[in-house]
């Protein structure tokens, strides 16, 4: 698949999803103060729409070509938008009463609404259609399914969903004489949402969507369901990107989110919709741990979404609870894992998409927590997880790709390291880190001039390697490039015993980590001003090294890599209580082997 890959038209679309519908709420169920911004603070932390995280990974699927025999495979699988599907449990206990007489079309639609929030949006869709075969005369479950076919913070309209959006909105608003006036508000303003012609400009008509809904959540203010899909419909404006550069203003458009979503919170704080959209409103602000006690209500709450099973790690991971994201994320692709064992479910946005995520976040938590054993686990699980195909036309794919090369880089012993296969030059930026990863494991072996030479390769991939595809989805592919290789250097000069150049070079990759755009993982697997701190530790700069490992504490708050640092410089300072408040610390957050912990390894 290269970068000029024809977007999926509407039938490949709908086969590619088609395996997706049946959702992951089966899968466990049953049937019937503020954190310092990054050092970075300068640059945006999410700066464009759909740029970073999931999102792209969503966007990226949706306009990809899959291989012909994993096309194949979804074209086999069941069409599950006109079959009724059983009545979930696990999913919460979210009711929107609506006019109808009809006990079991009343059901399916909470049910529909209960998936929506989790994201689940093909099976949301089945659950309306059954409540609309319920009860024809129920305008709300049309509404529904018209919702559902939208856009959405992780994928964007797609061509094919217009039509049918378009008719349920269009039946809807036809049966609004039996709907209440609550509902008809709500149908009128998701009729401003669509047209009948697919080709047309999606930003007007998402603008109409949340200017109709300010009037209706104004209008209906007690109405934590109305409130919560207003904040929703402002986040679609501009998907993940809400927050000025340093994430303490919000961008003018994206004003109403938080104050909206907490007056919800307030009136009903286990609300999970709320909570899902408040997370990712601030996650990536200057105060994630705002969420914190929501992200902690949360927690185990909907047991039968994966999606929501893994929430809460966007938040802990911020604020510096890695074991909690382990725990969340292990029992995430638990659920993820029954799901596409009982469903089969073929090639699609949530095999490539949702599941990966949650193994990547499940690695990248367990080294902020030194378990090795867990990491490496999870780093060949991810390196399975994600087709060679897939990955060269995904962008945002491309660093989860390659995520395993630094779980090797942190935990795997030279020689394994150097064992590992060389993965090809068709996707440069999984090369790269192979080289990183392969140049670091060189230096321990002060093998360096094999470590100047991976370095070199990295450089040279830099500059000529494509990286279109990447730009183009804001992808910071050389700047990571840069870091690779800096690294290297700064290893070799370390090894050598050159603390000064080995201090100038991990400056330098510190600044460009620090001007790196926000991402769940980061694009960078820990905080490099730890390193810089080892350094200087080393070339007897000890206030300095302080400076740098409470700045490394800052970007990942409670990270045990950084308290051992500060244990280690404590003790050579003959400050005995600090270090024993590091070593106390570090025993609270640390999990993994404590021989990892060298300074030579920060």
């Amino acid at each position: 698949v290269s970068a000029g890959a024809a977007a999926l038209g509407g039938a490949a679309l709908a086969m590619l999803l088609a395996g997706n519908i049946v959702t992951i709420a089966g899968a466990d169920a049953t049937a019937v103060d503020r954190s310092p911004p990054f050092d970075g603070a300068h640059s945006p932390i999410c700066s464009t729409p759909a740029a970073t995280g999931l999102a792209n990974i969503m966007l990226r699927l949706a306009q990809t070509e899959v291989p012909r025999a994993e096309m194949s495979a979804a074209a086999s699988a069941p069409a599950f938008a006109d079959s009724e599907p059983p009545l979930w449990g696990g999913l919460g206990s979210i009711t929107y009463k609506i006019t109808t007489g009809n006990e079991r079309a009343q059901a399916y639609f909470d049910q529909g609404l209960r998936l929506a929030y989790a994201f689940n949006h093909g099976e949301a869709q089945r659950a309306f259609r059954t409540a609309q075969k319920l009860d024809p005369d129920c305008a709300m479950c049309f509404w529904g399914e018209a919702l559902v076919l939208g856009p959405n913070i992780n994928l964007p309209m797609q061509e094919d969903a217009v039509a049918p959006a378009y008719a349920a909105a269009q039946k809807a608003k036809a049966l609004t004489g039996k709907a209440s006036p609550r509902e008809q508000a709500l149908i009128g303003a998701l009729a401003a949402r669509y047209d009948s012609d697919p080709k047309g400009a999606r930003a007007p008509l998402d603008a109409a969507y949340a200017a109709e809904m300010a009037k209706v959540a104004t209008q209906f203010s007690d109405d934590d369901e109305i409130a919560t899909l207003y904040a929703e419909s402002v986040m679609d404006l501009s998907p993940w990107d809400y927050w000025k550069p340093g994430g303490r203003e919000p961008n003018p458009q994206s004003v109403p989110i938080v104050p909206t979503l907490e007056r919800v919170l307030a009136r009903n704080p286990n609300h999970p919709g709320a909570i899902h959209f408040y997370i990712h409103a601030v996650e990536a602000s200057d105060r994630p741990k705002r969420a914190e006690p929501y992200a902690d209500r949360l927690r185990g709450a909907i047991a039968g979404a994966g999606h929501l099973v893994h929430m809460p790690s966007h938040i802990y991971y911020r604020v510096g609870r890695y074991l909690d994201a382990l725990e969340d994320n292990k029992a995430a692709v638990k659920v993820d894992e029954k799901y596409l064992a009982d469903t089969k479910a073929p090639m699609g946005v949530y095999r490539l998409g949702y599941y990966p995520h949650n193994v990547h976040f499940v690695m990248a938590s367990a080294q902020m927590a030194g378990d090795g054993q867990t990491v490496i686990a999870a780093a060949e699980k991810l390196r399975e997880l994600i087709p060679d195909e897939v990955a060269r036309g995904i962008a945002m794919v491309q660093p989860v790709k390659a995520a395993p090369y630094f779980a090797h880089a942190q935990f795997s012993t030279p020689e394994t390291i150097l064992a590992l296969p060389d993965p090809g030059d068709a996707i440069p930026y999984v090369k790269a880190m192979w080289l990183y990863t392969r140049g670091v494991a060189l230096a321990a072996r002060r093998d360096f001039a094999s470590a100047a030479a991976a370095a070199d390769a990295i450089e040279t991939l830099e500059r000529t390697a494509d990286f279109k595809l990447l730009n183009d989805s804001k992808v910071p592919a050389q700047e990571v490039l840069q870091i690779a290789r800096t690294l290297i250097l700064a290893r070799v000069a370390q090894a050598k015993g050159d603390n000064r150049t080995a201090v100038v070079r991990f400056e330098r990759a510190a600044a460009l980590q620090d001007a790196l755009p926000y991402t769940e993982p980061p694009y960078w697997y820990y905080p490099i001003r730890q390193s810089l701190a080892a350094a200087l530790l080393q070339a007897g700069r000890y206030a300095e090294a302080e400076r740098q490992f409470q700045r490394a504490l800052s970007r990942a708050p409670s990270n045990g890599w950084s308290y051992y640092g500060l244990a280690e410089l404590h003790k050579l300072r003959g400050n005995t209580t600090s270090a024993r408040k590091a070593e106390a610390d570090l025993a609270r957050v640390w999990i993994g082997d404590r021989r990892l912990l060298q300074i030579s390894n920060l």
